[in-house]
């Protein structure tokens, strides 16, 4: 099938906030398209879009949380419900969201937590801004990557870009420092303290990044103090997976100079998680923003070149 990302739905606490996040400091175009529960907020950036949903609206899967909601991809309307029947996915009767945009929502049995819709005649066109290029990726939370590549590769369709494994380790090194003998210095073996396995499949000029714990026994550890690290990331995961269950997770956007965007927000008085830019999958580096600035939705941006 090769399936291409029509648009990710956030539901935010805070719609005014994070669409002056989009639109005044990340410079990104939006459009409003009207709605019975209230107007949604498209905004283009590569070839699909974001969209802002008031926490509680009627559009939204789980209108009662904040974070990634749902994802879309794009089919023409003569495949729409066909898509669903042929993949032997249960799904909704076609919906119509407003004027020609019409979708059918996937059971989320199906789709190993991820809330998935196909989706039609959004009339999506290619942007960017000085500050971002596209999206990057979209975060899944699972519980084992296996699962998602059962049904994203093996069953939509989804290419693989890439798999990866990122794990952080503890080096303890003694030292006995004696005025007669010297010093000795004994290192032990390497613990391992946090990791994550990592799979990237393809959705059209973006991924979906599939993130499950390496090892669950270490404890998790997230300093909200601190900044970022691998040990963090698998805590966040693995917490989200425990609370939530399997599913979307975050959205991250690709930039030109990552250390500059955050230079940006912080003269903005956004706060950062990251106030530079860190080690993140791909060769690349990343730098979150705090969720609470975005009504509760996690975003971070990646710098990295394409391979």
């Amino acid at each position: 099938m090769n399936p291409h990302l029509a648009y990710i739905a956030l539901s935010t606490s805070d719609p005014e906030s994070l669409s002056t996040f989009f639109n005044d400091t990340l410079e990104l175009t939006s459009r409003s398209i009207s709605h019975p529960d209230g107007s949604l907020r498209l905004f283009a950036i590569g070839e699909c879009c974001l969209c802002v949903v008031e926490q509680g609206h009627g559009f939204l899967d789980t209108p009662e949380r904040t974070g990634l909601d749902h994802m879309a991809l794009n089919v023409s309307e003569s495949d729409l419900l066909s898509v669903a029947t042929s993949l032997a996915l249960q799904a909704t009767p076609i919906q119509t969201v407003a004027g020609n945009w019409k979708e059918v929502r996937v059971d989320r049995s199906a789709t190993c937590g991820a809330a998935v819709r196909f989706c039609s005649n959004l009339d999506l066109q290619p942007a960017t801004s000085n500050w971002v290029e596209r999206i990057d990726h979209i975060g899944i939370a699972s519980a084992d990557t296996a699962n998602e590549e059962a049904f994203f590769h093996n069953h939509l369709g989804c290419r693989i870009e890439s798999r990866q494994t990122d794990y952080e380790t503890q080096l303890a090194v003694e030292n006995f420092v004696s005025d007669r003998y010297g010093i000795v210095q004994h290192q032990r073996a390497p613990q391992q303290v946090g990791g994550l396995r990592v799979l990237f499949l393809n959705v059209g000029d973006c991924e979906l990044e599939v993130l499950s714990e390496l090892d669950s026994n270490p404890p998790r550890l997230i300093d909200r103090h601190d900044s970022g690290n691998t040990r963090q990331d698998r805590s966040a995961i693995g917490r989200f997976v425990e609370r939530r269950g399997p599913g979307l997770h975050h959205v991250a956007l690709k930039v030109p100079d990552i250390n500059g965007l955050l230079k940006h927000l912080n003269r903005r008085k956004y706060r950062l998680i990251d106030p530079v830019g860190r080690p993140g999958s791909r060769r690349a580096l990343i730098g979150f923003v705090h969720p609470a600035e975005l009504g509760g939705v996690l975003i971070h941006f990646v710098e990295r070149d394409d391979v």
